[in-house]
Formats: C-alpha cells, structure tokens, sequence
C-alpha cells in the first residue's frame, strides 16, 4: 500500500481484527459481559506495555551475530534511530506486527483456554499497540505536543539523542522504572 494510506494501515485494520475477535468471542460465550470483556482488555493493554517495553529493548537494541538478523533489526528499528523524522520510519507495518500479534493470541488462547479472554487481551494489546503508534508519531513529526505528552517527548528524546539504552517505554515509563533502564 502506498501513501499516507498505507502508511496508517494498522489504525483501520486492528480495530477491524478486533471486532472480528469480539464476534469470535460472543459466538463462543454468547452471555458474554460487557465488563468481563473490558477488564479482559485492559489487562491487555497492561501487557502491551511490557511487549513494547521488551520488544523494543531486547529485540530492536540487539547486535545480532547473523548479518540477516542485523539487517532485519536494523531495518525495523535502527534505521529509525538514524532518520528519526521521517515517518515510513516510525509506524510499524502490519507485515512486521501481525506476526507477533498471531503469537500473541496463540500464548494467549493456549494459556487461558478461553477464546473471550484471548479475544479481550488481543484487543487490549492491539489497543495499546495504536497509543503507541499515535504518541510516537506525534513526538517525532509534531513541533507542538499537547501538555500531557511532554514527559512521553522527553523521555523518548533523551532515549534517542542522549542515551539509545535507557528509557525504552514510550508509551509509559512503567517497566523502566522496573528494571532501572
């Protein structure tokens, strides 16, 4: 896909694939809650936190020793990191997060055996996933940011001008916080 269209595939998409799985979910369990399946996904926008978190630190900071890997990473991220302004740069492409997203669900539905818990974690990780696409193209092609998302600039910028091994949390500094990066 090409042009901003293409570029902003992920917000048409997910909801989409997130209501798909409500249906999937309401078939499975038709007296399903409404608040049952909500706190199902904030808990899913709980662990998009540490994905993002644990994605970004572990995977896309790596040095992998296989140059095919190395060009991977670096194409996800690290180029970013060299060109931080440009936007084909900043979004992830669903070629690249929806593969995670089928591991995701996969650990999530074997885990809890339950397709109404999956569906609502998936749609909360999906969730978080869009936060985090939104803040982190705002903090890198707006000017301006709202009050509110000055500390998400700040941390982020000091990740990427002053120390690329701390602050890995753009959307919340939680897990920095965690593990003291």
């Amino acid at each position: 896909m090409a042009g901003k269209f293409g570029l902003f595939a992920s917000f048409w998409l997910y909801p989409i694939l997130a209501g798909i799985l409500f249906l999937w979910a309401r078939a499975d369990e038709p007296s399903l809650a409404p608040l049952d399946y909500i706190l199902w996904v904030l808990s899913g926008g709980l662990l998009w936190t540490l994905v993002e978190y644990g994605m970004h630190r572990f995977v896309f900071h790596s040095a992998p020793s296989s140059p095919r890997l190395a060009r991977i990473v670096h194409g996800l991220h690290l180029d970013h990191h060299h060109d931080p302004r440009d936007a084909r740069k900043i979004l992830v492409r669903p070629q690249t997060s929806l593969p995670l997203s089928l591991v995701i669900l996969g650990v999530t539905y074997w885990g809890t055996g339950s397709p109404v818990e999956a569906a609502g974690i998936m749609t909360g990780v999906w969730a978080g996933f869009l936060y985090y696409e939104w803040v982190h193209y705002r903090v890198h092609t707006s000017s301006s940011v709202r009050r509110g998302m000055d500390g998400q600039r700040r941390r982020h910028f000091h990740h990427h001008f002053i120390d690329d091994r701390k602050r890995f949390g753009v959307t919340s500094p939680f897990w920095d916080w965690v593990f003291r990066t």
